[in-house]
């Protein structure tokens, strides 16, 4: 398990390899000198297999060491923590850093120590990572023949086999939907608006993973990426970090990948962690718009049987539009049309721009 580290004086070196001597801190079994920062490598006793239903375990266990180990004594920016997934890569030792080539990067041994995950889980106070999931078996495809199948799910075998109806999956079995482009573009607006540099990377991989929700085409995602470049490189704060087209392309191999398993798994908390960018949550709570307009006009009338004014100014066309509206931060005129049954210039004399940022 690889935790970065970035920020680092000598200071700052100094309280790490304090930390560590006097057991404030889990000791590395390396670590490594990265340019700016340090990666601290920390060997484990036993191969970990990195099934599917072990992810989302090892990842809440690495964000919590690197919380532990990214704090005011460890970094100059204790409050700009990179929270990076189990499967990020890093700089090969021996290799050219930020610094230039007359600064390779170089390990340092400082243990023969090998770790289990409850020693790692143990060196973090009060951490509540349920590593139990971890002991679970990862399932295997069935061996269940057809005839056996008709025999013992029969309701099953009539859906999917006499009907041909589709599996139906999941969102974490990597099942994906298609939003309304309006979220494209309002993302868009954010890297423009409120990406700052540490979060520019991670910008363009949750623009390739909105691109993939909207269904939009490869070839616009790449654009619109390599449009952002000039962008993104005057964000620059450190001259030993800036943004460079390379780092466009290298976002960009997200979209070589599993395309399902990137729209779904960028979630918004894991976009907010890794762009530090705030996305607020849907106001509707994941209600659907027909149970969320149903509460918002039995609140109405409650707030009229206990007496309370309720204003009702507006005509029924007019508050018919905005319902949909709020309901559908991301629609269209011509959804709202079709869905409401209102005539197009109804619809069009009553719209308004609304802010998009509860998509």
């Amino acid at each position: 398990m690889v935790v970065d580290v970035d920020y680092v004086g000598k200071q700052q070196l100094k309280n790490l390899l304090k930390q560590f001597g006097n057991g404030v801190q889990l000791r590395p079994t390396y670590l490594v000198s990265s340019g700016k920062g340090v990666h601290l490598y920390y060997f484990l006793q036993e191969p970990v297999q990195l099934y599917r239903n072990r992810e989302e375990v090892l990842a809440e266990l690495k964000e919590a060491l690197i919380r532990r180990l990214w704090n005011d004594t460890s970094s100059i920016r204790p409050d700009s923590p990179d929270i990076i997934g189990i499967y990020q890569g890093f700089r090969c030792v021996g290799s050219q850093s930020k610094l230039g080539v007359d600064f390779p990067v170089k390990a340092y041994k400082l243990s023969e120590n090998r770790y289990t995950l409850e020693d790692i889980k143990a060196s973090i106070p009060s951490c509540k990572v349920d590593l139990a999931p971890l002991d679970e078996k990862p399932r295997r495809k069935s061996t269940v023949t057809l005839e056996e199948a008709k025999e013992l799910y029969p309701e099953w075998y009539e859906k999917r086999i006499v009907q041909g109806e589709p599996k139906q999956k999941s969102k974490k079995q990597g099942g994906t939907w298609v939003c309304n482009e309006a979220l494209y573009e309002w993302w868009k607006r954010k890297i423009t608006e409120e990406v700052k540099a540490g979060g520019r990377y991670f910008s363009i991989m949750a623009l390739c993973s909105y691109g993939l929700k909207c269904g939009i085409s490869e070839q616009k995602i790449r654009r619109d990426a390599y449009a952002f470049l000039d962008h993104l490189e005057s964000l620059t704060e450190d001259e030993d970090n800036h943004f460079s087209r390379a780092d466009v392309k290298d976002a960009l191999r997200a979209l070589k990948g599993d395309r399902k398993r990137l729209s779904t798994i960028a979630s918004r908390e894991w976009i907010e962690d890794n762009t530090k960018v705030t996305i607020p949550a849907n106001k509707r709570n994941y209600r659907k718009q027909e149970a969320h307009l149903y509460l918002a006009r039995r609140k109405k009338e409650d707030m009229k049987v206990i007496g309370e004014v309720v204003k009702e100014g507006r005509p029924t066309a007019e508050r018919t539009v905005r319902e949909w509206q709020e309901s559908h931060p991301a629609g269209k005129k011509a959804d709202c049309i079709r869905e409401t049954g209102l005539a197009k210039h109804t619809v069009y004399k009553w719209w308004k721009d609304i802010n998009n940022e509860n998509i």
